[in-house]
């Protein structure tokens, strides 16, 4: 047997077809909808209605007008804890609409 192959792990084979076949973003919006009131809070979280993530750009709706407002106004600092929350910048931008 060659032993002068690398010792790759099954996780790095798994991100390295994530990424290849594009599942990475989907994966990260998953958990993103999973831990979203542990990020905003569980008002927020009940009142948000979709989310969505393309491209490093959140997509999010609201069925609150006036929170849909707050929201609006404090986007830099839910990009700020959404990607604090994951260790990495997985948000550049928010998208927010009311349902």
């Amino acid at each position: 047997m060659n032993n002068s192959k690398k010792d790759i792990s099954i996780g790095s084979v798994i991100e390295s077809m994530y990424k290849r076949y594009k599942l990475d973003s989907k994966l990260i919006e998953i958990q993103i909808i999973k831990d979203w009131e542990n990020v905003v809070g569980q008002l927020i979280a009940k009142h948000t209605t979709s989310i969505k993530l393309t491209n490093k750009t959140l997509y999010l709706q609201f069925d609150n007008g006036p929170l849909k407002n707050e929201m609006f106004l404090q986007r830099d600092l839910l990009i700020k804890k959404v990607n604090e929350h994951f260790s990495k910048v997985i948000v550049e931008k928010i998208f927010i609409s009311e349902q």
